[in-house]
């Protein structure tokens, strides 16, 4: 019984060793997530247009620009990266309502085709 407890608490000094060395790994840098986020933001861009005004767009940039500056410093890596996934999201949701816009605007000159041509039938006309 007694060789056994000088053995736990070995494996327990090594556990607690190697569960410290885990938690205090230094951060990756965030340079993959900046990267989406700036594709994100160009694709963004392409949808909703460069001089469109865009609040999520807008937002997106200046947490890119935020996250690019808190990426120098290795303290800040969590931070900017954080930041740079908020980014491509903002930059998603610009794309997506620049998307919905587009959408309702061709809805819109379909109805508007859909009627002319009704009206058209209606009055005999249907090209005659």
């Amino acid at each position: 019984m007694h060789s056994t407890t000088p053995m736990r608490c070995c494996m327990v000094l090594l556990a607690a060793v190697l569960l410290s060395a885990c938690a205090s790994a230094p951060p990756e840098k965030p340079d993959d997530a900046l990267s989406k986020a700036q594709y994100a933001i160009n694709q963004a861009e392409q949808v909703v247009g460069r001089k469109s005004q865009s609040v999520p767009l807008y937002e997106a940039k200046q947490r890119l620009a935020k996250a690019h500056s808190l990426a120098t410093e290795p303290k800040n890596y969590l931070k900017a990266r954080r930041l740079a996934e908020e980014a491509t999201l903002d930059a998603r949701l610009a794309q997506s309502q620049a998307e919905a816009r587009q959408a309702q605007a061709q809805k819109a000159d379909l109805q508007e085709s859909l009627e002319t041509l009704r009206e058209e039938i209606q009055q005999g006309g249907g090209g005659q």
